[in-house]
């Protein structure tokens, strides 16, 4: 299943750990938020361990506008789970 969402170019900055990861969840997250809207993938699979097929393309676009591949994970991984949260889930 290939994603309905367009292209983008994500900006990335100079910090590093988890202010990296912050920054990575902010640009990512009106791509992240279309795909959600889409149905296409389970926010619940998307918080744990193994990111989806569905969420590869995003990473890759993360990548390709200068993100580490780890940064883009683990902010894929904070949205759902905030997502999650705020759909009044519990995660641990």
């Amino acid at each position: 299943m290939s994603s309905n969402v367009e292209p983008r170019t994500f900006g990335h900055g100079t910090m590093e750990g988890s202010k990296d990861v912050d920054a990575c969840q902010v640009a990512l997250n009106e791509a992240f938020e279309a795909i959600n809207a889409s149905g296409e993938v389970s926010v619940g699979s998307a918080a744990g361990a193994e990111l989806p097929r569905e969420l590869q393309e995003l990473i890759k676009q993360a990548e390709s506008s200068g993100w580490d591949r780890d940064v883009a994970e683990a902010a894929i991984r904070q949205l759902a789970r905030e997502r999650l949260g705020a759909s009044g889930a519990s995660f641990d």
